[in-house]
């Protein structure tokens, strides 16, 4: 019903644009004065943001990955991270998203060290291409749009939003097609890079970090992705930093400014289309007609001679005017404001700043000059003295009322609602695909036919108690095993979005539980229905209470399988696991072996087969009607060696109570105690896989 109403959503077309929240205010004028009020500024859209870092150092395993990388990015413009593989691009933009700590240098936007606070205005789109397969890109998107933006900003304008950026990169004809992967035909490979932009551009970023966006492409797919998002970056005013390895031409005339690295030194930070006069300038002159970029490339590939020419030069236009002011000033500037007299000047500009319309706040003033003009972030109010910049946050975060400080974009139960019926819509193709289907229809069959209509004698209750066993065992592998195989493409999902801050974890987990809950139910049900009547087991009682602990059972070994799943990355050693879990756990079940040496006895009360097929033969053979003895004298029953006064049919055969295969077989616990022992198990088994994916499994 979830997916399905879902998939009925229509998007809507725009009816109305993000503005701004404008505030009115007048000029102040003195006593006696007859000035007129100019009218109130109106505000425009946001600026943008400039992203500086400036001397980027860091090592990972104690080698020096990043030297003194700096750079700058300013708002409509395309700034291009290139170099060989191995030379930083992915790492230095991870550590300007913050995913990486770096060890010296600073990351600025707007002047101001980016904290979590502002890290919300940064996108980050992975190289990678991570969605769940069985949604399609519509749902997606819409999913995406409901988790990310706020609670306060209605739905048809979150609907909308997504209507624009679907409008924006061109994917309204495939919107209805799955996701896909390796194995499901789905989005081709420019369409998923489509779809991974596109879910970070819903948020409406201010900064956005691309880590080889072309990778996988083909030339023409490239270039209209790249053109896609070059006209973005100009009608939106974002700021782009892009990591690519070896473009066509085309792509990089696109961009405005380059950042080449060589073996993690800046080989080159400057304007684009300047690159090929500085390697001119130094000896390495580009043939007419041949791709920059590839000549590049092959420049910072040669001897390491011809690389530190390059890394060289590129250090001495650092004390050149060809250097941005705002890198060389940027350590004077630090130097300044951490000056007592910088101190008395940032407490003068916040007060000014207050009489102009709002108090100021940490972290508002960003970059100062001397006189009466005060840097902020984006808007611009004018007075007789003063000319104030005032930071306006995310602008969907302004018109909503978003707190600016707030952690998570919407409310815990949003999240649990949106997250249960995405990861239904995602969980329903697996678990009810047509193999599971076919599979279950069969094999309960077999095991029907195999037992059917079993007479009530001494020499079936055998029987009985394997079709009990292999019931309970079929019940627990199913679960477990498509839980573990599930997880590891779902585990690249969750740690893409919690490492973007879209939900609490918590959220997430109570979500999956619930919502695989009815799915992971239907199957077993249809299942113990089918054989249950086939084999002739115990009675309307009975059933019940095999199908209820049947539930239980798959519960408690999902659960299991989701613990051996984030314990156990490696696909093939978790399967492992679980076998040599499983298969020890029926062995100490209760079924192939009763006299269990006393030295190991023990080993039973850790098999939850144990307490799952006991709890079945109690409720086969409690309240049931006797079965008759055999007619010889080689009877394990007591009450087949003289009269018990529980009648003698025709033959003149005796018969025995059904309790009397519990006594045999030493079944001492009350039915509730097993059930209790099953039921404390996956509780404690699901808050162990919560515990390990909250303080073990986070991601990076």
């Amino acid at each position: 019903m979830m997916s399905k109403s879902m998939k009925n959503t229509e998007l809507p077309t725009i009816s109305s644009t993000v503005d701004l929240v404008g505030h009115s205010y007048g000029q102040i004028t003195g006593p006696g004065e007859n000035k007129a009020v100019p009218p109130p500024p109106v505000f425009k859209p946001s600026r943008g943001m400039e992203l500086i870092f400036h001397n980027v150092n860091l090592s990972i395993n104690k080698k020096k990955i990043l030297h003194n990388v700096a750079g700058i990015a300013k708002p409509g413009e395309m700034l291009a991270v290139m170099g060989p593989s191995g030379s930083g691009k992915t790492t230095l933009l991870s550590t300007i998203a913050g995913r990486l700590a770096r060890e010296t240098g600073d990351v600025l936007l707007n002047g101001q060290p980016v904290d979590k606070r502002m890290r919300r205005k940064i996108c980050y789109v992975l190289q990678s291409d991570i969605f769940f397969a069985n949604l399609t890109l519509k749902e997606t998107l819409v999913y995406t749009a409901l988790l990310r933006l706020p609670d306060s900003m209605p739905h048809k304008d979150k609907m909308a939003r997504v209507d624009e950026i679907v409008e924006s990169l061109d994917m309204r004809k495939c919107l209805n097609t799955l996701i896909g992967n390796v194995w499901q035909r789905g989005l081709s490979g420019g369409e998923k890079k489509r779809a991974n932009i596109a879910c970070e551009l819903l948020t409406n970023p201010t900064i956005m970090l691309l880590d080889e966006p072309t990778s996988g492409l083909d030339s023409s797919t490239a270039y209209s992705l790249m053109t896609s998002m070059k006209e973005y970056t100009e009608s939106h005013n974002k700021t782009v930093v892009t990591t690519i390895h070896q473009p066509s031409s085309q792509i990089f005339h696109m961009f405005d400014r380059l950042l080449l690295l060589c073996e993690g030194h800046v080989a080159y930070f400057g304007d684009a289309h300047k690159v090929v006069d500085f390697f001119d300038s130094i000896g390495l002159p580009c043939t007419p007609h041949y791709n920059p970029a590839d000549f590049m490339l092959e420049k910072v590939k040669e001897s390491e001679e011809i690389q530190n020419l390059i890394i060289e030069n590129a250090d001495a236009r650092r004390q050149t005017d060809q250097w941005p002011k705002e890198l060389k000033k940027l350590d004077h500037k630090l130097a300044l404001t951490s000056t007592p007299a910088a101190d008395s000047f940032t407490k003068t500009a916040e007060e000014k700043v207050e009489q102009n319309g709002r108090p100021a706040t940490n972290g508002d003033l960003v970059e100062m000059k001397l006189g009466n003009n005060i840097r902020h972030d984006s808007q611009i109010i004018r007075n007789a003295d003063s000319e104030i910049s005032i930071l306006i946050p995310d602008e969907m975060a302004v018109k909503y009322n978003k707190q600016k400080d707030q952690r998570w974009p919407t409310s815990w139960w949003t999240q649990y609602q949106v997250l249960t019926r995405r990861n239904f819509t995602q969980s329903k193709a697996r678990i009810w695909s047509k193999i599971n289907l076919v599979q279950s229809v069969i094999i309960a069959s077999v095991v029907g036919l195999l037992w059917f209509q079993l007479p009530r004698t001494e020499d079936t209750v055998s029987d009985r108690l394997g079709v009990i066993f292999f019931t309970y065992v079929y019940w627990s592998f199913v679960p477990m095993f498509d839980a573990i195989t599930s997880f590891p493409e779902e585990r690249v999902v969750i740690n893409k979005e919690r490492s973007s801050g879209a939900y609490r974890l918590s959220a997430y987990y109570c979500a999956k539980m619930t919502s695989e809950l009815p799915l992971i139910l239907v199957l077993p049900t249809g299942f113990t229905i089918l054989v249950f009547w086939m084999a002739g087991l115990n009675g309307v009682v009975g059933f019940f209470g095999m199908w209820a602990t049947i539930m239980l059972t798959s519960i408690l070994t999902q659960g299991i399988g989701f613990v051996i799943g984030m314990t156990v990355l490696d696909l093939k050693l978790s399967i492992s696991t679980a076998a040599i879990f499983m298969l020890s756990s029926m062995l100490a079940g209760g079924y192939y072996t009763r006299n269990i040496p006393f030295w190991l006895d023990w080993i039973k009360y850790l098999s939850f087969i144990n307490y799952c097929y006991h709890t079945g033969v109690i409720l086969e053979f409690t309240g049931a009607e006797p079965f008759s003895c055999l007619g010889n004298h080689t009877t394990a029953y007591a009450d087949c060696l003289h009269d018990n006064n529980l009648g003698l049919n025709l033959n003149g055969t005796l018969y025995f109570k059904s309790e009397a295969v519990l006594e045999q077989m030493g079944i001492t616990w009350p039915l509730w105690l097993y059930v209790l022992v099953i039921a404390v198990a996956t509780i404690i088994v699901r808050l162990t896989a919560y515990l390990i994916l909250r303080f073990i499994r986070k991601p990076h």
